[in-house]
């Protein structure tokens, strides 16, 4: 069982999760929201992301953060295991700075030492544990930096009336966490002692919120790239689809207002 950071529990392993989200890349580029422009701060204030930076980047998928990264002069190594994100990617962002393998995290073939900051985006739960974070320091110079961030699309700390709403559509306990104000601080001191245990120092975590607006159609969308609609067979997510746009429009006036939640990690590889 696997449990995914947009809240649901899974009953497939790594390998199954790693094709969920290419069933359709053009719908997956249109949902998903931008991260915070926090994220990219820190990305260049503390990682020193700047013109020239050697980015590893673990699960790009659609190029979200990636465009990100090359448009701040970064040259980007992205390890993609899905083969139709990964061709979506490389025609979205036709850049020399730019290159794909095609591999899960753990089976890519990285030269040691070989990069000055390695990111990922809502993608490092995929990654064994076990090996991931011990991969990532080798594939980092001395003194390069990690960031790793997942997007709640919600606040888990309150349960607002969308929450309880889309219930009628989703089924009960599709919430990320419990609401309580110890959720995030629980995660964020389990996942810090991660990093620390694979022998990264200055570990730190940040959580952000931004408020995003949607209107009937913008829901549709975000629900279109979430696992709890991707794992069930076609006909049924266009009938959830259908719903909770209705939802939306019905009950919300076709205008929702809802805050994100990004919980974000960087560390540095010992020098």
């Amino acid at each position: 069982m696997t449990t995914l950071p947009d809240g649901v529990a899974l009953a497939f392993g790594r390998s199954d999760g790693r094709k969920l989200y290419g069933q359709d890349p053009v719908a997956y580029a249109v949902g998903r929201p931008p991260y915070p422009q926090r994220v990219y701060e820190v990305l260049r204030d503390r990682c020193h992301l700047s013109d020239g930076t050697r980015v590893l980047e673990i699960g790009p998928g659609t190029g979200l953060v990636t465009q990100q990264l090359l448009s701040r002069g970064a040259a980007v190594t992205g390890v993609e295991p899905n083969a139709t994100l990964a061709a979506f990617l490389l025609r979205a962002l036709p850049d020399t700075d730019l290159e794909v393998e095609v591999a899960s995290f753990e089976d890519a073939r990285l030269p040691d030492r070989g990069f000055d900051v390695a990111v990922a985006a809502t993608s490092f739960h995929w990654v064994d544990p076990r090996v991931g974070p011990h991969k990532l320091r080798r594939a980092l110079r001395a003194g390069g930096w990690i960031a790793l961030w997942w997007m709640l699309f919600e606040d888990p700390t309150v349960l607002d009336t969308f929450d309880r709403a889309i219930q009628t559509v989703l089924g009960p306990s599709q919430s990320i966490v419990d609401p309580g104000p110890s959720a995030l601080q629980v995660e964020t001191e389990a996942r810090s002692a991660t990093l620390r245990e694979a022998g990264f120092v200055d570990v730190r975590s940040e959580i952000v919120r931004s408020v995003h607006t949607f209107d009937g159609t913008g829901i549709r969308a975000l629900y279109a790239t979430m696992a709890v609609v991707l794992r069930r067979l076609e006909p049924d997510q266009a009938r959830v689809l259908d719903a909770l746009q209705a939802l939306v429009e019905r009950d919300f006036d076709n205008l929702i207002t809802r805050t994100f939640v990004t919980t974000l990690y960087t560390a540095q590889a010992p020098t």
